[in-house]
């Protein structure tokens, strides 16, 4: 947008800038073709991290504030957060170092593939949740709202092992959070909720009739749904080793990898089921 006398309060306001704000100085001669070209191209009026105020030096009000940031050279590019300056660009370096001044200023894919998955988990997808945090992990193990995230949605998919990993690897910083405390309490709580009466005696029958595909099928539900689904699948698998046609067993092995979205055992496991198959 073109700054004009009638927009420059508005647009410079503290109160109007959500985003950061790229007040870019330039006039329309050839020294800043290149500059109008490049700048224009790299910040879209649909960027929804940076927004780009145009300032003609050739107009009043964009000598008045050239005058007012102290401008050398131009083109120049006078970066604003929350109304006060927090980076410049003048001269050939508008061109030369857009790309870095843009770097600073645009989130990391990491930080994209959180807000991902914090949208997916309030849209009720525990599962894309998972595998959007996880992919943030994977880029970026040090940013300690992704790894307390990534924890907090391993309890909710009851994947235990990977979040007690990952609570291991917090550091001093992490441990004395309060989020952390909180999540090592949900953990617990969650350890033991796997070892419920329901499981307990489901273990006694199959115990005394294991090849009853009925109560199997039932303690393979159970263990799943107290989140020890690798526990269910080797139980099951067991039998489909002997017995691949078992139809029954069969179906309740699948029913458990449809509950594993995100979680990187279900892949394994599907091919182990594929191979005895086929």
């Amino acid at each position: 947008m073109l700054l004009t006398e009638e927009n420059v309060r508005n647009v410079l306001g503290p109160s109007a800038q959500h985003k950061t704000l790229f007040v870019y100085f330039f006039a329309n001669v050839p020294e800043c073709a290149q500059a109008n070209q490049a700048v224009r191209a790299a910040v879209s009026d649909d960027n929804a991290y940076i927004t780009l105020a145009e300032a003609d030096i050739q107009s009043q009000i964009g000598q008045a504030l050239a005058m007012q940031m102290g401008l050398r050279a131009f083109p120049a590019i006078i970066v604003l957060k929350n109304g006060q300056p927090v980076d410049a660009l003048q001269g050939d370096d508008v061109v030369t170092k857009l790309g870095e001044l843009l770097q600073k200023f645009l989130p990391k894919e990491s930080e994209l593939l959180l807000k991902q998955a914090l949208e997916a988990e309030k849209s009720g997808d525990l599962g894309q949740a998972l595998r959007q945090i996880t992919a943030a992990y994977q880029q970026d193990e040090k940013d300690s709202a992704i790894k307390l995230t990534y924890i907090r949605l391993c309890i909710a998919a009851k994947q235990l092992e990977q979040a007690e990993k990952l609570l291991e690897s917090c550091g001093r910083a992490e441990q004395d959070t309060q989020e952390y405390k909180d999540l090592l309490s949900a953990l617990t709580l969650a350890r033991q909720a796997q070892d419920s009466p329901e499981i307990k005696e489901l273990q006694r029958k199959h115990e005394a009739e294991p090849h009853n595909d009925e109560i199997t099928s039932q303690l393979a539900a159970a263990l799943s749904a107290a989140g020890k689904r690798q526990e269910a699948l080797e139980l099951l698998l067991d039998i489909l080793r002997a017995d691949s046609g078992n139809a029954k067993i069969r179906q309740t092995f699948i029913d458990v990898l449809n509950t594993m979205a995100g979680d990187p055992l279900q892949s394994q496991y599907r091919k182990k089921l594929y191979t005895l198959l086929y």
